[in-house]
């Protein structure tokens, strides 16, 4: 199996960067919609289980996930940042 076959693991926050893609919640009571900062996540800690929560109202958050699509110029600043620690 070649190294484009082979599965992509999306366990952890480090993971989701890693491989471009992003997290977005929108809040179950005031509806704000906000994407996480990943760049600002611990990169070995698993966002599988974990429960998000409003910075506006307390309220639990309806989390997504989602490929991050870029124009070809350049790699992803969020990228970037974590790969620097």
């Amino acid at each position: 199996m070649s190294r484009s076959e082979e599965p992509v693991i999306l366990a952890t926050f480090g993971d989701l960067l890693k491989h471009g893609y992003r997290l977005n919640g929108t809040c179950r009571d005031c509806r704000v919609n906000r994407d996480v900062d990943l760049a600002n996540c611990p990169a070995e800690r698993t966002y599988v289980g974990q429960r998000f929560k409003c910075r506006d109202c307390g309220s639990s958050v309806m989390i997504s996930l989602s490929q991050i699509v870029t124009c070809r110029d350049g790699p992803l600043e969020a990228l970037d940042k974590w790969r620097s620690r």
